[in-house]
């Protein structure tokens, strides 16, 4: 009987092939529906996009009572939202930049060894 024998050895658990509630139908809503929340207030409506809450669509009180499309959508909501894609697209532009100049470098040092190899 050797000396360092191993004593417990647990079973390996089978995977699971079933799902865990299988008295539970399986969810039939569209989650696309809850990914834009909005909020009603009395005279604005706000609207949760891309983690900032912008200005939606505005009440018009009296009058006709229905908004208008000058009055409609806040370009001030449509400017961050055109800076902050202008931002995303810059630092995207500025890394392919430090890529392209990466592999101009490597390819002007293969091309310098590639020379010296034919002169030699």
């Amino acid at each position: 009987m050797p000396i360092f024998q191993k004593k417990f050895a647990p079973k390996v658990a089978p995977p699971r092939t079933q799902r865990l509630n299988i008295g539970c139908p399986p969810p039939a809503e569209d989650l696309d529906d809850f990914r834009t929340i909005t909020l009603n207030l009395v005279d604005k409506q706000l609207c949760f996009i891309d983690g900032v809450w912008l200005n939606g669509l505005r009440v018009v009180q009296g009058g006709a009572g229905t908004p208008s499309g000058a009055a409609g959508v806040n370009m001030t909501d449509d400017l961050l939202r055109m800076k902050r894609r202008m931002k995303t697209l810059e630092q995207e532009n500025n890394m392919l930049q430090v890529k392209l100049d990466v592999l101009v470098d490597l390819l002007t040092e293969n091309v310098i060894e590639l020379n010296e190899i034919k002169n030699q």
